[in-house]
């Protein structure tokens, strides 16, 4: 969407003479002139500049990244460039180093480790998280956060977050991120937390792009009220009556209940007709589930339609066996693998998480090439991987989420509409919103002539970050402090602010109205003084609590660790003579109001007790700003209440097991030191220890196994493993339900048996996954990619014994090899 732009606006000041020939030498690159935002941008860099640029999907970001890339290497300087997903990390570390050379580019994420002293390498925010937070990296000048709009995403926001606050001020950021509406917000956090960083708003897209809707019919509707009802009057109006008769049922007392139609998704034979017609393709068709992707491709290769020549057919033969001889554990005869293969022969794709890497990698290439006309994808297609299509469909308005369904954001539609409008080659952008109901052309339009909503932050205080907060700092105030850097602590302070102006406006209004105006100041200056007053007694309240618990932590430091019994958000130093200092400090701050020794007073603060009205709605306001003031601080004190209850916190430091949890890079990362210390891995095999551990990677889409039942039915000592593995982990789960924190913990015997087979020896591998796994071949192998992650983690580990280590060793050989091992860099 390109309302309500300006152009932008280029600095005039003249660059220094070396600045300006690397600016000029950047340029000569490019057989293209470069755009005002994108000059703009790469000038800023030059002069020294963090920036952060959001503009539309296609429009050109990345050559930005790349001028960073380029003044890095030329002043022989260290940059990473970080992604939130491995597959994109994958991709721009073959892209780099295609350009750069395999002896300029590295790349580590968990999993690979490649070239690690590289002068550009590409990571995974976590792993460069990690790397601020040991005070590792050493030369490093300059920061690509690539999509960095994901900093409102639930799972991988906190990352993000942790990465800025803790960046060293010196290093350079380059913030690239698709468009929303609080670039600029995001741009003063930033500027607060880190160092001064320019927003760069860029709302154009380079090639225009129509939205169009589809009915059920084929028909084509502009996004307009007008078109709206016309549709509802038209297209499903028959539809509506003639499927309330069929769906209808009786209920129990024989009379007759009608119930609304089910949605029913457009036929995709009909849109790609149209799409045809129109010399629309190559498409992409964006259907929000992987069945349904599946399902579209076959049904359009029982209708027979060739989508190619027979040239362009010979042309994907070869690049199919090439890719068979390139990746030789590939097996083209599993069912989805055939499926996929016979599309690619029509011109037609299948692209979702669940496809085999090298598989998914010929689809990409194929559609590049103009070999493939249609690809079928879910909404994985729509996130940093370069796929420009003349057009694309969005299949259905609505997606499934973990907590069911919901309609798509703006920001979302605008992500996938984006891959519409190949620049330099199509004129203009198409996207298809198909309508499966009548009430989704309202929610169309909507989302056509919606802005993109802001980033929220999506902040969390976990295990690995408050141990490694203890460990680096182990003050309180300067933990808080660096707490209450986030993003989520800065929205907050905006929240307070906002209800601080809402309540002097209450006061005015509701005193006025109730007389009760004070002789020698205003009233709002006495609520503040009962307001600071209040803080005053709540302060010698948690004293209290405090010298309690540290007169308990020392009746209980003799009885060994185990199990602590405080409840309360007391803090876990036993020094009670800082939150004291804080005490003596506002003591002396509400001493020093005029209202302390105000005549007065005690009759005014009467007349406000009688306010009933006044009271509550100031109270309200009061509450309110407490919560969002102590917020994040009180998830701290929760997460080390629970790591004191399991004795991996005391007297303020870590245990062993407590400097475990903050090494990992994990989302179970309590629960996996709870289950090493637990003796639970003692004895194992390396193919035990692998399936054991296997049970602790993150949820999988389907958690019913019936292979890991016939499995462990005839492994006695590994169920009594796992059953114990399952009271832990309920263990944990009470615990933080106790102390009121949600945080994800969970274990499956998923991908048991199949990694039991593996590890093992297994060669077979269409077998493995067949008969111990039933699922997507590209599930098993994240799954034993983020396995070989964590096992790895643990191996560094100088808290494990060695002959654990040694075994985990030897385990992570076997899982990394053959199709794993092929897949690793795809």
């Amino acid at each position: 969407m390109s309302k309500g732009h300006r152009p932008v606006e280029i600095a005039a000041s003249p660059l220094p003479r070396d600045a300006q020939a690397l600016l000029d030498s950047f340029r000569d690159r490019y057989p293209f002139p470069l755009d005002p935002f994108q000059e703009e941008a790469i000038r800023l860099i030059a002069e020294g500049s963090s920036v952060i640029v959001s503009a539309p999907t296609g429009a050109g970001k990345t050559l930005i990244a790349e001028f960073a890339i380029f003044r890095a290497l030329a002043h022989q300087h260290r940059i990473a460039y970080t992604t939130p997903l491995k597959a994109l990390s994958n991709q721009k570390y073959a892209d780099f180093t295609r350009q750069w050379g395999g002896e300029t580019v590295g790349i580590l994420t968990g999993d690979v480790k490649v070239n690690p002293r590289a002068s550009l390498i590409v990571m995974t925010t976590e792993i460069l998280r990690n790397k601020f937070y040991g005070g590792e990296f050493e030369g490093l000048r300059y920061v690509v956060l690539d999509e960095c709009h994901y900093m409102g995403n639930v799972g991988r926001g906190t990352v993000w977050e942790e990465i800025i606050i803790n960046c060293p001020p010196d290093v350079q950021l380059v913030a690239l991120s698709a468009t929303v509406s609080n670039i600029g917000e995001i741009a003063e956090w930033i500027g607060q937390t880190h160092r001064p960083i320019r927003p760069i708003h860029h709302p154009i897209r380079p090639v225009p792009l129509q939205y169009l809707l589809c009915d059920k019919d084929g028909q084509l509707w502009p996004p307009e009220a007008a078109s709206v009802r016309r549709i509802l009057q038209a297209s499903f109006s028959d539809r509506r009556v003639s499927e309330g008769r069929e769906i209808g049922r009786w209920d129990r007392r024989g009379e007759r209940r009608s119930r609304f139609p089910r949605r029913r998704a457009l036929d995709e034979s009909i849109a790609i007709s149209v799409l045809r017609a129109r010399r629309w393709l190559p498409a992409i068709y964006f259907i929000f589930s992987r069945s349904g992707c599946e399902r579209a491709l076959a049904r359009l290769l029982e209708r027979g339609e060739p989508f190619l020549d027979s040239a362009k057919s010979e042309e994907v033969e070869e690049a199919i066996q090439q890719t068979l001889l390139d990746y030789p554990s590939v097996s083209p005869e599993s069912d989805l693998n055939r499926l996929i293969l016979n599309g690619l022969r029509r011109g037609l794709g299948l692209h979702h998480a669940g496809v085999l890497p090298a598989l998914k990698r010929l689809t990409e290439v194929l559609f590049e090439r103009g070999l493939v006309r249609v690809v079928f994808a879910t909404e994985t297609m729509s996130l940093g991987i370069h796929m420009p299509a003349k057009s694309v469909v969005i299949g259905g308005l609505r997606k499934r989420t973990d907590l069911g369904f919901r309609g798509l954001t703006v920001g979302e539609l605008f992500q996938i509409a984006g891959r519409a409008g190949r620049r330099g080659i199509d004129p203009e952008g198409t996207c298809l919103l198909a309508l499966d109901a009548a009430e989704a052309a309202e929610d169309a339009v909507r989302l056509v002539h919606g802005e993109p909503e802001p980033i929220d932050s999506r902040f969390r205080i976990g295990y690995s970050s408050a141990a490694l907060l203890i460990d680096m700092q182990r003050e309180p105030e300067a933990i808080r402090k660096t707490i209450e850097k986030s993003f989520g602590q800065f929205q907050n302070r905006r929240k307070i602010e906002a209800s601080r102006k809402e309540q002097e406006g209450l006061i005015r209004q509701l005193a006025d109205a109730e007389g009760m105006a004070s002789p020698c100041c205003p009233v709002g200056t006495l609520i503040e003084y009962r307001e600071r007053r209040a803080a005053l007694e709540q302060e010698r309240e948690q004293l209290a609590r405090l010298r309690v618990a540290a007169a308990r932590s020392g009746r209980e430091g003799g009885r060994g660790r185990g199990r602590r019994s405080t409840n309360s958000l007391t803090f876990f130093w036993g020094d009670v003579g800082e939150s004291r200092s804080k005490l003596d400090a506002l003591a002396l701050a509400l001493s020093q109001m005029p209202c302390h020794r105000c005549a007065e007073r005690s009759l005014r603060e009467r007349q406000l007790k009688q306010s009933r009205r006044l009271g509550q709605m100031l109270e309200h306001h009061h509450q309110t700003q407490q919560q969002l003031q102590n917020s994040y601080w009180e998830q701290f004190l929760r997460i080390v209440g629970i790591l004191q209850h399991f004795g991996y916190l005391e007297d303020g430091r870590l245990g062993a097991e407590g400097r475990l949890i903050a090494s990992l890079r994990h989302d179970n990362e309590l629960l996996v030191a709870r289950v090493v210390f637990s003796g639970l891995l003692k004895g194992l095999s390396p193919e035990e220890l692998a399936a054991f551990l296997s049970c602790l990677v993150e949820e999988p889409r389907r958690t019913e196994q019936p292979a890991a039942r016939l499995f462990l039915r005839d492994q006695a000592h590994l169920r009594r493993r796992v059953r114990a593995l399952e009271e832990l982990s309920q263990e944990v789960d009470r615990v933080q339900r106790s102390y009121h924190v949600d945080l994800p913990v969970s274990m499956h015997t998923t991908y048991l048996a199949a990694t039991h087979r593996w590890v093992s020896g297994e060669d077979d591998w269409l077998a493995l996954v067949e008969q111990s796994f039933g699922g997507h071949e590209g599930d098993l192998i994240r799954a034993f990619r983020r396995l070989i992650d964590l096992c790895r983690q643990l191996e560094e580990s100088p808290e494990l014994p060695a002959d654990l280590t040694r075994t985990l060793s030897q385990a992570t050989a076997m899982l990394d090899r053959g199709i794993v091992l092929e897949s690793a860099l795809i």
